[in-house]
């Protein structure tokens, strides 16, 4: 079997190389739109996507039409957090490339009480197994509590079956395109 390392570089490449990425997040946010998790759900963590992932704009702007809380991730010293953020808000590039929160302490959002969690992911298999970038922040943040997750991802992200190890946390869902 290849490694972690292999396989994220393998999937990075095909995701780098997907087609109309604009037409399939439409896709997949209508998916995510129509699921009752996300219907039901008044605290929906999410992430800012990158170039190359599933762009998340339209679904962060739904969550704010819908009145839902949304947050954000924020790493810090090696763990990531999540903060509610505003419509308006103003991010800022991390060391990643990726907008973040600013961290204000009284935004910090309590784990316990987000109630569904979007992922986002380089590769995902058939078992719901997900490889992210290597660093572990979704596996540590989603250890120990119980945060109905979503993982989403590009049709061609998805593969048979992932090198996975017992401390990487399975998505309850997977929705692609």
């Amino acid at each position: 079997m290849v490694s972690k390392k292999e396989c994220r570089d393998i999937l990075l490449n095909i995701r780098n190389k997907i087609t109309n990425k604009e037409e399939k997040s439409c896709l997949i946010t209508e998916k995510i739109i129509n699921d009752s998790w996300y219907k039901d759900a008044r605290v929906v963590a999410v992430y800012k996507s990158l170039q190359s992932e599933v762009d998340t704009t339209n679904l962060i702007k739904d969550c704010f039409e819908k009145g839902k809380i949304v947050l954000l991730p924020k790493v810090e010293n090696d763990f990531m957090n999540f903060y509610k953020v505003d419509e308006n808000e103003i991010l800022i590039k991390s060391k990643f490339g990726v907008k973040e929160p600013s961290g204000i302490k009284e935004k910090l959002y309590n784990p316990e009480l987000i109630e569904l969690m979007i992922v986002p992911g380089v590769g995902f298999d058939k078992e719901n197994n997900r490889i992210g970038f290597g660093k572990g922040y979704y596996d540590k943040y989603l250890e120990n509590l119980n945060i109905k997750t979503i993982g989403i991802c590009f049709k061609e992200q998805i593969v048979d079956k992932l090198p996975h190890d017992e401390f990487d946390i399975r998505m309850d869902k997977i929705i692609c395109d």
